[in-house]
């Protein structure tokens, strides 16, 4: 069962990963970046690169990414101090979500603070000038702070059976949530997604024979793509391999060579030093305030109306009893909220990705016919997204009345009899209304 869940968990990613940013020009071959584990530190992701530009713009995307990840895109030269722009992109190539320059950047390092669910691409535009450049994307270990706590601590006629229970509203306090063994499965909709997308760019053969090349597409896209693309083991930046390599191979990558290096190597010890400094997540909500959401489908707090429930315990170390029962409630509303997250990130990618079909299928080569037929098939694989994010919506909301059972059994071993019927039940209700999938 952990097997193909995780089986089923990569496919869906990178059958994302595959369709975004999306696009129906066929020029455009954008490489994929895969994120690896960090050795140093749990549940951290990194990738570093090294590639060059003359004349022709150099498309790539990251996926895999998840919405509790802080992720810092650094891209610089190499090589003196060349003036080169950088576009990001969430959804279609031609929606810019944000710009920078090397020379309108600090020290001449391109910074971009995200967060984001499933992929992100980005766009290096030519000079004409031959430039050397390094991109060491970091994505931090998951941080499941953003919701804050749900429990306030319970005054003295919440010890009575006959007393009512009072919530208020949630503040912007912080807890630490439990672990983030996610269970999402939204694979049949995304999956016909990206065929229904990619389809329109092959020709009429049989279905059959269409998947079968889409997959052979999936597995060789990324060597096409990459061109003189090197990727690093993301520790070679932070042990000096990387600076050794750049030097042995300087008259190769640049014309000044080795004479033009001593700037490339200040910088990678900057971003070097800022990777290296775990400090910088303590302060949670300054990280929310500072990493920008990527896309208009990410929440950076607790949702709207979020009550807060009369507690014997309001931190999770009163006993064994509620730190497993916080842990279990923990998950499941972070699962609950992860969700709905990728369920509104796809919607939006799917809404425009129509509607940049409807408006460019003609300049593209795509006929009006051929263009319909996917679309009718894009709209398919929406009704199976629905259809599978219903059922993962109940199957989340049962987890979630166990775990506040749970914390029901632990509150009357402390005096507080009835706690869920009290209490407990009006934080259900609040998740199944907020939760449940309104379009």
């Amino acid at each position: 069962m952990k097997i193909g869940f995780l089986v089923s968990t990569a496919l869906l990613f990178y059958s994302i990963s595959f369709a975004q940013p999306y696009t129906l020009d066929e020029d455009i071959t954008p490489t994929k970046l895969e994120l690896k584990d960090d050795k140093k530190r749990k549940g951290a992701k990194s990738v570093l690169a090294n590639a060059t530009i003359e004349n022709d713009p150099q498309y790539y995307y990251v996926n895999g990414c998840s919405m509790f990840q802080f992720i810092d895109v650094f891209i610089f030269s190499n090589f003196g101090s060349p003036n080169f722009k950088v576009e990001l992109a969430k959804n279609t190539w031609n929606e810019v979500e944000e710009s920078a320059t090397t020379r309108g950047s600090d020290d001449g390092i391109i910074n971009f603070k995200l967060r984001t669910e499933g992929d992100f691409g980005f766009k290096i535009i030519p000079t004409g000038e031959k430039i050397n450049y390094s991109i060491v994307v970091y994505a931090s270990s998951p941080i499941q702070e953003q919701l804050g706590s749900v429990f306030k601590k319970a005054k003295a006629n919440d010890y009575e059976n006959d007393s009512g229970g009072s919530l208020t509203e949630g503040d912007s306090s912080t807890n630490s949530g439990g672990g983030s063994n996610i269970i999402l499965y939204i694979i049949l909709g995304v999956a016909l997604l990206v065929i229904g997308f990619l389809a329109a760019k092959l020709s009429s053969k049989n279905k059959a024979g269409i998947i079968v090349i889409l997959l052979s597409l999936t597995f060789s896209f990324q060597s096409i793509a990459q061109g003189e693309l090197r990727i690093f083991d993301p520790g070679e930046l932070e042990n000096s391999s990387y600076e050794d390599w750049l030097e042995q191979e300087a008259p190769q990558l640049a014309e000044d060579g080795v004479e033009a290096l001593d700037r490339g190597l200040d910088r990678i010890g900057i971003v070097g030093d800022i990777i290296s400094d775990d400090k910088r997540y303590t302060r949670v909500r300054e990280l929310y305030d500072s990493y920008v959401g990527l896309g208009d489908c990410m929440s950076a707090g607790p949702p709207p109306g979020m009550p807060r429930i009369p507690s014997f315990c309001e931190t999770d170390e009163c006993g064994s009893c509620f730190q497993r029962a916080r842990a279990d409630f923990n998950t499941t509303r972070y699962s609950l909220e992860r969700l709905k997250t990728i369920y509104s990130c796809t919607k939006t990618f799917t809404d425009k990705a129509i509607s940049f079909g409807d408006n460019v299928s003609g300049i593209h080569g795509v006929s009006g016919l051929a263009w319909q037929a996917e679309r009718t098939q894009i709209m398919k694989s929406i009704k199976s997204l629905k259809k599978s994010y219903d059922a993962k919506y109940v199957e989340l909301l049962a987890s979630q009345k166990r775990a506040l059972m749970k914390l029901n059994d632990c509150e009357a071993e402390h005096g507080i009899p009835d706690w869920y019927d009290r209490f407990g039940y009006m934080y259900y209700e609040f998740s199944a209304m907020n939760y449940k999938r309104n379009d």
